[in-house]
C-alpha cells in the first residue's frame, strides 16, 4: 500500500466495487422478495383481507340507501376466506402475467422492438371465483321483494337480478385487486415491468460475478501482500453497507412511504407494505455487508502488520 502504483489502481477498483456490491444487494433482494408467494404472505401479515372485508361492508352499507338492498344480502355470503381466495388469485395472475410477457418477448423480440404488436391479450385473465351463496342471496332478495308487492317476474326482472349479481362480482374484484393488477395490465405497465423483472435473476448473477471479478483483481494487484486485500475488501463492503443502510433507515424511520396518495385503504396498505418490506430486506442485507466489511478491516488491522514485516 506504500507504493503508489499499487495504491491508485486498488483505490479505483475499491470505489467501483462499492457500487457493484450495492447493485448486487439490490438485485438479490428484488429477486428473492418480489414473488407471488412473498406478496401473498405480506398481504396476510398486513391484514389486507380484513381491510378489504371492512371496505366491502362499508361500501354495500352506503349503497343500500340507493339500491334498497341491505348490505347483509352481500356480506352474509362473503367471508375473509373467500376474500383471500380472490386477492390471492389477482396476485398470482399478476406474476403469471409477468412470466407470460417474458415468454412472449423472448419468442417475439424483434416484433416487440418495433412497438407495433398488440400484446393486450397475453396476460393471464383474472376472474372472481363463483360464489353461489351470494348469487342465491341476491336472487332470493329480489324474489321475496317481488312477491311482497305482487311484481311480475318477467324477462326485465330476471335481467335486473343478473345485472346485480354481475355488478357485485365487479365490486368484489375492484376491492380485492389490492396490487392493482387490472390497472397495471390495462395501461401496459406490466409489459414494461416484465422486461426488467424477467432479467432480474441474470442481473443479480452478472453484477455479483463482476463484483467477485473485481475482488480477484484486487487480490492480483496486491499479490505480494495479500493481507492488504482484506483492507480494500473491507473498506468497499463497509462503505457499500453504509450507503445502503443509511437511506433505508431514513425511509423506514420517517414513514416516508406513508405519504403515498392512494384512496383505497387496502391498496395503500398493500403498496406501502411492499415498499417497507423491500426496504427492510435491503437494509438487513446492507447491515450484514457493513458488518462483514468491519470484520475484514479488523482482520487486516490484526494481520496486516505481520504481513508488512514479512515484506520488509
Amino acid at each position: 500500500m506504500k507504493k503508489f502504483r499499487f495504491y491508485l489502481p486498488s483505490l479505483i477498483l475499491s470505489v467501483i466495487l462499492v457500487f457493484l456490491i450495492i447493485g448486487s444487494a439490490l438485485a438479490v433482494v428484488v429477486k428473492v422478495n418480489v414473488t407471488a408467494e412473498k406478496s401473498i404472505s405480506l398481504s396476510d401479515r398486513n391484514g389486507i383481507n380484513n381491510i378489504i372485508y371492512q371496505e366491502l361492508e362499508k361500501y354495500f352499507s352506503d349503497q343500500s340507501n340507493t339500491t334498497g338492498i341491505p348490505s347483509d344480502v352481500y356480506m352474509s355470503a362473503i367471508d375473509e376466506e373467500y376474500i383471500k381466495n380472490v386477492t390471492d388469485m389477482y396476485t398470482n395472475a399478476l406474476f403469471a402475467s409477468l412470466k407470460a410477457y417474458r415468454k412472449y418477448f423472448k419468442d417475439n423480440s424483434k416484433e416487440f422492438h418495433n412497438i407495433r404488436v398488440d400484446i393486450s391479450d397475453i396476460a393471464v385473465t383474472a376472474e372472481v371465483p363463483e360464489n353461489k351463496s351470494l348469487e342465491n342471496n341476491i336472487t332470493n332478495f329480489f324474489n321475496d321483494y317481488a312477491d311482497s308487492i305482487n311484481y311480475e317476474k318477467d324477462e326485465a326482472f330476471n335481467k335486473k337480478i343478473q345485472d346485480t349479481i354481475d355488478n357485485s362480482y365487479k365490486i368484489i374484484a375492484s376491492h380485492c385487486d389490492a396490487y392493482k393488477y387490472s390497472t397495471l395490465q390495462k395501461h401496459g405497465v406490466l409489459a414494461k415491468i416484465s422486461r426488467v423483472y424477467s432479467r432480474i435473476g441474470i442481473i443479480a448473477v452478472a453484477v455479483t460475478s463482476v463484483a467477485v471479478f473485481f475482488m480477484l483483481l484486487l487480490l492480483l494487484i496486491n499479490r505480494k501482500n495479500i493481507s492488504v486485500c482484506l483492507y480494500w475488501w473491507g473498506i468497499s463492503s463497509a462503505v457499500a453497507g453504509l450507503f445502503g443502510t443509511v437511506p433505508s433507515v431514513y425511509l423506514t424511520s420517517t414513514g416516508f412511504f406513508d405519504s403515498f396518495i392512494i384512496k383505497q385503504p387496502q391498496v395503500f396498505k398493500a403498496f406501502t407494505g411492499a415498499m417497507y418490506g423491500l426496504t427492510r430486506a435491503f437494509m438487513a442485507v446492507n447491515i450484514a455487508v457493513l458488518l462483514v466489511g468491519i470484520c475484514l478491516v479488523i482482520a487486516y488491522a490484526v494481520f496486516g502488520k505481520v504481513s508488512s514485516e514479512k515484506d520488509n
